[in-house]
């Protein structure tokens, strides 16, 4: 961090804007540390909630005194660039007031604390939740946060934490000296938020930004931006690259099923209940990686992995009745996530939609073989019916209780063996959610409310 003349932030004024779920965290952190606190969002009823808590308000931009304020922490659902700053974002770079996110106030209040950083466009969340756990498997203490779970400033003290981050959380930052970085993929995604796709890779290379604190990064170099950004640092720092497509004399990968740590056999990675799929085997390997840079005894590590419980939202068994089996896919936000899912069930009703982002479905197409019919939802249900026109049998149901209640029906009328709902939407969650969680679990309340 270059500009931290804001912190620590007792006695100092900050505005946060955006008073979504991080936002919120932020302004019960800064009043909980006596600072002072201008509120902002279009929804008055959040700014109502904030004046509750002690923080201040304004009607109008005009009314800031910018002299006063020391940061503005932005959540990071809140445009920085693209497609167009938030005004008062514009507003405080102009006047070259630091723009800052709550992981850069977290970081900064726990000095004494390790700090390992998850990021990606896929696997993220399975990753952090599966290195969390294994952590904890092996008796030490830790935290999991951040894009996934807790906001990080309502996480109490502990000596290490496991941050998923966003490329909107690390767009904010200016380097958080993470001690250890798990970089899993890359795929165009956000390109609405970051310009394009060299912007979300920008984005995302801030995980490794440090001041000086050692670091290990452990990076997976199966696509062109990932395999770039590692040969870009094995010559100033520890890298571990992790691959699922070929050898490494050196570093970790797959090979016959089995992970790999060069030439030494791991485990076998074809049979682990919840983490199945190809896909998984990178999360594995990246998991692994990082718990060894971490110093944990290798068997430990297996050990716990073998018993993982599963992450929820992600392939997670809901029900079954009647022989249908329901799947809570929620995290499926993008095309490229929702075919880790397609590609591991079949007899398939589908259940997509929602706010689509710029790549849509049509790389799905292999997977369509696989799909009895789809049940469309949201702003995107249009847009997706004609991509799977005159290839796989759709319904327009518009809302995600009426899809429930349409693929349980068809699903028994069909009569089909081994058939699976599928909540993998391939958008985001926005037009009708809070986010993908609240998602998935109104499917979970929807498919648990069906009655035999």
């Amino acid at each position: 961090m270059q500009d931290v003349t804001w912190f620590p932030v007792a006695g100092k004024t900050f505005i946060v804007l955006g008073l979504a779920r991080s936002g919120m965290s932020a302004v019960k952190w800064l009043l909980a540390h006596d600072a002072f606190v201008i509120a902002i969002d279009d929804d008055k009823e959040k700014e109502a909630e904030a004046r509750k808590l002690g923080a201040t308000t304004k009607d109008t931009f005009d009314s800031i005194g910018w002299e006063e304020v020391s940061a503005l922490v932005q959540s990071p659902g809140v445009p920085l660039w693209f497609p167009t700053p938030h005004p008062l974002t514009q507003e405080a770079r102009d006047k070259g007031i630091p723009i800052i996110s709550d992981v850069d106030l977290f970081r900064l209040s726990h000095p004494q604390s390790h700090f390992v950083g998850i990021t990606g466009t896929n696997g993220k969340s399975t990753t952090t939740a599966l290195i969390g756990y294994i952590l904890r498997e092996c008796g030490i203490e830790c935290l999991v946060g951040g894009n996934i779970g807790t906001p990080v400033l309502d996480l109490p003290h502990a000596p290490l934490y496991i941050l998923e981050l966003s490329s909107y959380q690390l767009d904010l930052t200016d380097g958080l000296d993470l001690h250890v970085v798990g970089w899993l993929n890359i795929t165009p995604d956000h390109l609405d938020r970051h310009g394009s796709l060299e912007g979300y890779v920008a984005a995302k290379k801030r995980i490794f930004k440090t001041s000086g604190t050692s670091q290990i990064a452990v990076i997976g170099i199966d696509d062109t931006p990932s395999e770039m950004i590692w040969a870009e640092m094995t010559s100033c720092q520890t890298t571990i690259p992790v691959s699922i497509n070929r050898n490494l004399n050196e570093g970790l990968h797959i090979f016959e099923g089995c992970l790999m740590d060069g030439p030494d056999k791991v485990m076998d990675v074809t049979n682990l209940p919840t983490l199945k799929g190809v896909h998984n085997f990178q999360n594995v390997a990246i998991a692994y990686g990082v718990c060894c840079a971490l110093n944990l005894p290798k068997a430990d590590i297996v050990k716990a992995i073998q018993t993982f419980p599963g992450l929820a939202h992600r392939q997670e068994k809901v029900r079954t009745l009647k022989g249908i089996q329901f799947i809570n896919d929620s995290k499926g936000t993008n095309a490229d996530a929702t075919a880790k899912a397609l590609a591991v069930f079949d007899h398939i009703y589908w259940i997509a939609g929602g706010k689509a982002k710029s790549d849509g479905i049509g790389s799905l197409s292999t997977y369509f073989p696989k799909i009895v019919h789809t049940f469309l939802i949201g702003e995107a249900q249009n847009s997706f019916a004609e991509t799977l026109e005159g290839k796989v049998p759709y319904t327009k149901s518009g809302t995600l209780e009426q899809a429930v209640k349409e693929s349980f029906h068809k699903a028994r009328e069909d009569n089909l063996s081994s058939s699976v709902v599928l909540l993998s939407p391939a958008c985001a969650s926005f037009d009708q959610f809070q986010d993908f969680e609240h998602r998935g679990k109104m499917f979970c309340q929807f498919v648990n409310s069906l009655e035999e």
